[in-house]
């Protein structure tokens, strides 16, 4: 299973929520999810607005977990 690993990349670009929301257009439940660091089932729409958005490639923001 993979997790979006947004803490380490927030903190490193010291962005908001809100930023990330008013930028991207996302729901503010769906960053709130995305933040949370829980398995949720992300459509690949939202984490190429979130890659983009922090000027990454998808899967520097995924990590992998058991």
């Amino acid at each position: 299973m993979y997790i979006v690993n947004l803490y380490n990349v927030k903190w490193k670009k010291k962005y908001t929520q809100e930023d990330i929301i008013n930028a991207t257009g996302l729901s503010k439940k769906t960053v709130s999810q995305l933040f949370s660091g829980k398995h949720y089932n992300y459509q690949l729409d939202t984490l190429e607005k979130i890659a983009k958005f922090f000027n990454c490639k998808i899967h520097d923001i995924l990590i992998e977990v058991e």
